[in-house]
C-alpha cells in the first residue's frame, strides 16, 4: 500500500466519512425543512394523526396570516435589529481590543483573566435571571430594548473575545517589529496594521454574535412585556392557550430565519476564512 494510500484510508474509510457527512446534513437540514413544509400545510394537515402531508393541504394562507400581523411582526423585527446590532456592534468595539491585549501584550495574569471570560460563559442563564431581573426592574429599565441589548452584550463579548484572541496569537511577531520600526505604538499598531488584516475573524465574531442576540429567547422573555418584544417572543405568541397555530408559528419562524440566512450567504467567504483561521492559528 502507497503512502497515499495509507494516509488518505481505503475505500470503506471514504465510504465511512461520506455517510457520516450525509447524515450530518440531514440531521442538520431536517428542522428547516420541516419547518418550510410546515409553513405551507393547514392546521388540520398539522395536528392530524399521523400528519397528513398531502399536497391538498399546500396553503399560503400562513404566510397570508403573517402578513396580516405586519404591526406585530415589524415591531418584533425592529426590536430584534435593533438589539441585534446594538450588541454585536459594542461587543466588536470592546471585544477586539480586548482581545489582542489578551493575545499579544504584557497583560498580567493574561491567561487566568482570558480563563475568566471563558468561564462566564459555564455559567446557565437561569442562574443569574432572578437577580438580573430584580436589579432592572429597581432600576425602572423593564420592557427597554437598550437594556434587553446590554444583556445581550455581557453573553456576546466573551465570544467575540476568545474567537478573536485564537486569530490574533498567531499574527507573526514580524509584522508588530515592522510597525515598531517604522514609529508605531501600540495603538496605531492596532488601529493601522492588525484591523485591516483581520476582517475576517472579525466578521465571523460579529456575524456569529449577531445571530446569537437574533435568537435569544430566555431573557427576553423576562426582561420584556409588550414594546420591546423581540422577534422570538413574537413568534412564540402564535401559541395560544387552547390552541397552537402550528402552520403559523413556523410561516413567522421562516420569515425570521431569512434575514440570519442572508447574512450568512453575503459574508460567507468572511464567515469560513475567519473561523478557519483561528482554528488554524489559535
Amino acid at each position: 500500500m502507497s503512502f497515499q494510500s495509507h494516509r488518505t484510508g481505503g475505500p470503506l474509510f471514504r465510504l465511512f466519512i461520506c455517510a457520516c457527512l450525509v447524515l450530518f446534513v440531514i440531521w442538520s437540514a431536517a428542522p428547516i425543512l420541516w419547518m418550510i413544509i410546515s409553513s405551507v400545510m393547514k392546521q388540520q394537515a398539522l395536528i392530524a394523526r399521523p400528519i397528513d402531508l398531502s399536497l391538498s393541504n399546500l396553503t399560503l394562507e400562513n404566510f397570508l396570516a403573517v402578513m396580516n400581523s405586519a404591526a406585530l411582526m415589524g415591531r418584533g423585527i425592529f426590536n430584534s435589529l435593533v438589539v441585534s446590532a446594538f450588541s454585536t456592534a459594542i461587543a466588536i468595539a470592546l471585544g477586539a481590543p480586548a482581545a489582542y491585549a489578551l493575545a499579544r501584550l504584557s497583560v498580567p495574569h493574561g491567561n487566568t483573566i482570558a480563563f475568566i471570560v471563558l468561564a462566564t460563559q459555564m455559567l446557565p442563564g437561569i442562574a443569574i435571571a432572578i437577580p438580573l431581573f430584580l436589579l432592572i426592574s429597581k432600576l425602572g429599565l423593564i420592557d427597554n430594548v437598550l437594556t434587553l441589548g446590554v444583556v445581550y452584550l455581557s453573553f456576546n463579548l466573551p465570544i467575540v473575545i476568545w474567537i478573536l484572541r485564537g486569530f490574533f496569537q498567531a499574527i507573526p511577531p514580524s509584522i508588530e517589529r515592522a510597525a515598531a520600526i517604522d514609529g508605531a505604538g501600540v495603538i496605531q499598531t492596532f488601529w493601522y496594521v492588525i484591523l485591516p488584516i483581520s476582517v475576517p475573524p472579525l466578521t465571523a465574531a460579529a456575524v456569529f454574535a449577531f445571530v446569537e442576540a437574533w435568537n435569544e429567547f430566555f431573557f427576553a422573555l423576562i426582561l420584556t412585556r409588550q414594546s420591546a418584544q423581540t422577534l422570538p417572543l413574537v413568534i412564540a405568541n402564535f401559541a395560544g392557550q387552547y390552541q397552537t397555530v402550528f402552520g403559523q408559528m413556523m410561516a413567522a419562524a421562516a420569515v425570521s430565519v431569512l434575514p440570519v440566512v442572508l447574512l450568512a450567504i453575503v459574508f460567507r467567504n468572511k464567515i469560513i476564512r475567519g473561523f478557519a483561521d483561528g482554528m488554524a492559528k489559535g
